[in-house]
């Protein structure tokens, strides 16, 4: 099955769907993140900045989770975002 949806829908989309993963200690976090890693060439300039955003925002608001479980899969998150930001950037 395919869905139809515009790209700026899509971005939006996960850009929730990662918001609802913040704080949550479960596999959820790593289920989305996995998908999103996935579609990162479908995402606009913009969605990626907003991810970036949102992972600050969850760093300065303690939403990482268990420090061993649920931080280095954000942590991760981050680090790919931002390899994904400067491969545009370089490109």
């Amino acid at each position: 099955m395919k869905i139809n949806i515009s790209q700026d829908d899509f971005g939006t989309l996960c850009i929730c769907a990662i918001r609802y993963c913040q704080g949550r200690q479960t596999y959820m976090p790593s289920l989305v993140q996995g998908i999103c890693r996935e579609h990162f060439s479908e995402f606009s300039d913009r969605d990626i900045q907003v991810m970036l955003d949102d992972c600050k925002f969850q760093e300065d608001a303690n939403l990482y989770g268990d420090p061993t479980i649920d931080k280095p899969d954000w942590l991760r998150w981050k680090e790919d975002l931002l390899a994904e930001q400067k491969r545009r950037c370089d490109g």
